[in-house]
């Protein structure tokens, strides 16, 4: 989703057009909706149009007095709220606390006066009022999120957005600090939002509008999305410096051993990159022996320095953990593919003038991470 400066005069018009659509239902918010995009196309309107609220006031009439104080923040509790109908499930669904969301709901139910969840012996249940205020606010929605291809402009030095991004933590720790550092010198204004999620549903994700770029390691997306690849990396064994028995070298009969550390405890799903590495034993007739599993691929280095335990890693994890760490990093005695880490995004933000940018940088990022080894 991409929440832009109320500044702008498409997204004002935009946002006023979706008051109306929200209270009045689909037909007439479309009409409105339609009204506002052609006007902004055929008209002199610009951000400081000494008429612009006039000009407002007169398109979301009642319905923009009526919803002053609703933002496409609260359309997105709402739907989170009915659709989970229980209130800490919907505030883990958008990455806030169990008390900021129970503070939404009082709101929302001020706002529109009706209860929307009611307590019943099965747990919450919606009202019929608050059921349908979610369709409408579903569909409200997705307009929104194409909000900027009205416009189709986006100047990084001037303009303002907000992105939600999937990543695993290793993906993060490799991307990140040189995604901000592109982004702060060229796009101030623009703020991301990364998290972890199951990558198994990252279709769901995108589809949903949930998140607005997933970056992974995904061998087969869905048809409906777009995929770019950024860098590829091998998968690396990690050891502690200390440990009893493999010094320097590793072989295939001390891997199998050996206990390990193993990525992947709820609520993430079991990697990719695990499986890969248990297929390829597989096909030997071997298996690990695990001691741990974890949610955090980086908390598994900590643990590896201080114990007898393996791990097996990305090698740019191991790369950033090995001069704090005291660890040896040991290529596999065995062949696993490369993991080849890509960006994916849905359709409704393929043409997206912002998104396009922002997908630019991340590719330029991944120029930059050229194949390079611990062993090299």
């Amino acid at each position: 989703m991409i929440c832009l400066g109320s500044t702008d005069a498409p997204v004002g018009v935009f946002w006023a057009s979706l008051c109306c659509f929200f209270l009045m239902g689909f037909d007439r918010g479309r009409l409105i909706s339609n009204r506002g995009a052609a006007t902004f196309r055929h008209s002199s309107l610009c951000p400081y149009n000494q008429n612009r609220r006039n000009y407002l006031s007169s398109l979301a009439g009642d319905a923009m007095n009526n919803t002053k104080d609703l933002t496409a923040q609260h359309l997105r509790y709402l739907v989170a709220l009915v659709s989970e109908c229980h209130v800490t499930r919907a505030a883990e669904k958008m990455g806030i606390g169990q008390p900021a969301m129970s503070a939404a709901l009082s709101r929302l139910r001020e706002l529109f006066g009706d209860p929307l969840l009611i307590k019943t012996t099965s747990g919450l249940e919606p009202t019929p009022r608050a059921q349908e205020l979610a369709r409408r606010a579903q569909d409200a929605i997705e307009l929104l999120s194409g909000a900027e291809r009205m416009a189709d402009t986006f100047d990084p030095a001037t303009s303002s957005g907000h992105y939600q991004i999937m990543a695993s933590e290793g993906v993060t720790a490799v991307l990140l600090p040189r995604l901000m550092e592109l982004v702060r010198a060229t796009a101030p204004n623009l703020r991301l939002t990364v998290g972890v999620g199951d990558i198994l549903r990252a279709s769901e994700f995108l589809r949903n509008g949930e998140v607005d770029l997933i970056l992974g390691f995904v061998q087969k997306p869905a048809q409906d999305l777009y995929q770019a690849a950024l860098y590829s990396q091998r998968l690396v064994c990690i050891a502690s410096s200390a440990h009893p028995v493999i010094r320097g070298s590793l072989s295939f009969e001390q891997f199998i051993e050996a206990t390990h550390v193993v990525w992947g405890a709820p609520p993430l799903s079991h990697p990719t990159l695990e499986l890969m590495v248990d297929e390829a034993l597989r096909r030997r007739g071997a298996y690990r022996k695990v001691a741990l599993h974890l949610s955090s691929m980086r908390s598994s280095a900590s643990i590896v320095a201080r114990t007898d335990l393996l791990a097996v890693v990305p090698e740019r994890i191991a790369m950033t953990t090995t001069g704090s760490l005291s660890l040896q990093t040991l290529p596999l005695p065995f062949e696993v593919s490369s993991v080849d880490v890509s960006m994916l995004w849905h359709e409704r933000w393929h043409h997206a003038a912002a998104h396009a940018w922002l997908r630019a940088q991340l590719r330029d990022v991944g120029r930059t991470l050229q194949p390079g080894s611990v062993y090299d």
